[in-house]
């Protein structure tokens, strides 16, 4: 027995002898990414060393980053690329942690952050910036948007018949997903470790073997078939993280617009924040709530405001998940950008009862059709450059308003400070009425003066969701 304890001992003993010779080494990189109003990115590298590293020891200069992203993500006009696609990124701020975490102090531990300057993405659904994606511009359509009229002959761009039932169960591909951003690290020559050892630079430059998805992790796909309709859907679903079933909660519905059509399940969750901004820690501590992030695997609705049997099923699975959860159906929300938009707008027709407010973001409607929303609590935002939704937009609320309806119109700047959003939100809630209708000056929903004439359709919802005081607006409302 003496000589078995002796035994472990001196192989313990060996054992911290080889752990405290063993060469102080970069071991493993993790990628964070995040989610953005112009889409997702990779935000930071955790790299993992073997020993303990001092952030004050470090600099940005210590490391060079190339961001490894998805190439569908980069499409460049009719271009397909089939290879992950490199790009070059700043490193910001360096600092070391105990856990592969960002955090807004470091300290002493194996994993150094290497937090990146944010990249904007110009036209991400376009496929990158003023080179590619831009849409025509002119000729009596554009004209006819301008002075409010509705064009003649339908959507130039639909060549094909709406599709119903048998297109949207043969386009149906259950739960995907695309593939992980990941990030290569050089470490750019030696340096030191916590306790002042030198760490040889690895060879080459270490690619990420993880990937962690701030937000979008905390969503679950699934799968639902409505008996009713006869069709399936995937579905993005943000339970919260403390679910409580004795508490009611809220829910929001996200729906996307048509640039995602067809694509990955977790598209609806990465194109911009419009399904994830809920979902945050930050929301999530004010208003914690449910938030549902359908996938629709063919078009949803048309320019002459017809849908399909999507609105149905959508509506189906709320009534599903309101079954199995505790929601409180006095507090369940509708939101969506252009096509999203544009269903909210038609269940907003179809079922009137059925959510206690909605925000509707640059989406077009059928201003003849406005009838069952004089009771309702909308606000809606788009952009003056937006040849569709702003003409739609300026028929709706002229019609409300023909019916007696009290509407709160305002113009704002869409570049001005955070503080001077919250005095404006507060500005129209002081004017109390249920239907609120903003629009941005023209190219102000851009982030600066690089603009294409057209695309403002595309930039409102970057900038709308992230405005703090329209959120606190809709979880304010109820039946």
């Amino acid at each position: 027995m003496k000589r078995k304890t002796l035994f472990l001992v001196l192989a313990a003993a060996v054992g911290l002898l080889a752990c405290s010779a063993e060469k102080p080494s970069l071991q493993k990189a993790t990628a964070i990414t995040e989610v953005f109003g112009d889409g997702q990115q990779v935000t930071a590298v955790a790299l993992q060393y073997n020993v303990p590293m001092d952030g004050t020891k470090l600099s940005p200069a210590d490391y060079s980053v190339v961001e490894l992203v998805p190439p569908e993500l980069r499409q460049r006009g009719r271009e397909v690329l089939t290879e992950m696609v490199r790009e070059d990124r700043t490193v910001a701020r360096v600092y070391t942690n105990v856990s592969p975490e960002m955090a807004a102090e470091g300290q002493v531990g194996p994993w150094v952050i290497l937090e990146l300057e944010k990249t904007y993405h110009y036209l991400p659904s376009f496929g990158g910036g003023p080179q590619g994606g831009q849409r025509p511009q002119g000729g009596d359509r554009a004209r006819q948007m301008q002075r409010g009229e509705r064009p003649q002959g339908g959507n130039p761009m639909m060549n094909k018949a709406f599709p119903g039932k048998n297109e949207i169960v043969a386009a149906y591909k259950g739960i995907t997903s695309i593939a992980p951003f990941g990030a290569e690290v050089t470490q750019n020559g030696q340096v030191v470790s916590a306790k002042g050892k030198p760490v040889e630079a690895p060879e080459a430059p270490v690619a990420s073997t993880e990937t962690v998805n701030l937000i979008v992790d905390d969503f679950v796909q699934l799968e639902y078939f409505d008996e009713a309709t006869g069709i399936p859907m995937a579905y993005n679903l943000f339970v919260p993280k403390n679910y409580d079933p004795s508490v009611k909660y809220p829910l929001v519905l996200f729906m996307p617009d048509a640039t995602v059509t067809g694509q990955e399940t977790t598209r609806t969750l990465t194109q911009g924040i419009g399904a994830t901004i809920w979902a945050s820690p930050a929301e999530q501590a004010k208003h914690p709530s449910f938030v549902l992030a359908p996938d629709y695997a063919q078009q949803i609705i048309n320019d002459e405001w017809k849908t399909n049997e999507y609105m149905d099923a959508t509506v189906n699975l709320i009534g599903k998940l309101c079954g199995e959860y505790s929601i409180d159906t006095d507090r369940m929300y509708t939101t969506g950008q252009s096509g999203g938009c544009m269903l909210s707008f038609a269940i907003d027709c179809y079922y009137p009862d059925l959510f206690a407010a909605s925000l509707l973001m640059a989406g077009k409607w059928d201003n003849s059709r406005v009838q069952n929303f004089k009771n309702d609590k909308m606000w809606m935002l788009c952009g003056e450059g937006d040849l569709g939704a702003f003409p739609s937009m300026n028929g709706i609320t002229s019609e409300l308003r023909k019916m007696g309806v009290k509407v709160s119109e305002a113009q704002w700047n869409g570049r001005v400070s955070d503080e001077e959003f919250d005095r404006l939100c507060q500005t129209m809630d002081a004017e109390g009425a249920d239907i609120r209708y903003t629009h941005f000056i023209q190219y102000t929903v851009f982030p600066d003066d690089t603009h294409i004439d057209g695309m403002e359709h595309l930039q409102t919802w970057r900038l709308t969701y992230a405005i703090e005081g329209v959120r606190d607006w809709l979880f304010r409302q109820s039946k």
